[in-house]
């Protein structure tokens, strides 16, 4: 399978993990048939998308490992993001309609 090509310099990224945690988690992506690299991809592609499925596995894992432990915090950002999510219901607006409108920004004001 050919390497793709991206549109901008890639970065490596290192983690320190036991040796029994990286033998177990190459058997279990060699299971199915992925790599640890593309593992790494999809999880933060679909980390930086916002995946409905990952984030909320997230939600609940950073609430016992974020290092900002106050829990204003992140009840304040569950309330901006239950808001955010209730004002694109009311006004009809999905992640499609969100990028056809950033196109046609794009394609009236160029410059931005």
């Amino acid at each position: 399978m050919p390497k793709k090509k991206w549109e901008e310099p890639g970065e490596r990224i290192h983690v320190y993990v036991p040796q029994s945690h990286k033998a177990e988690l190459k058997i279990k992506l060699h299971h199915h048939g992925l790599t640890q690299a593309s593992f790494m991809r999809g999880i933060i592609r679909a980390f930086l998308q916002e995946e409905p499925a990952l984030m909320v596995w997230f939600d609940e894992w950073k609430l016992h490992n974020s290092k900002v432990r106050s829990n204003s915090r992140h009840k304040k950002s569950e309330k901006l993001k239950k808001a955010g999510s209730e004002l694109a219901a009311k006004f009809g607006i999905n992640d499609g309609e969100l990028d056809d409108i950033f196109d046609v920004i794009a394609k009236e004001h160029p410059e931005l």
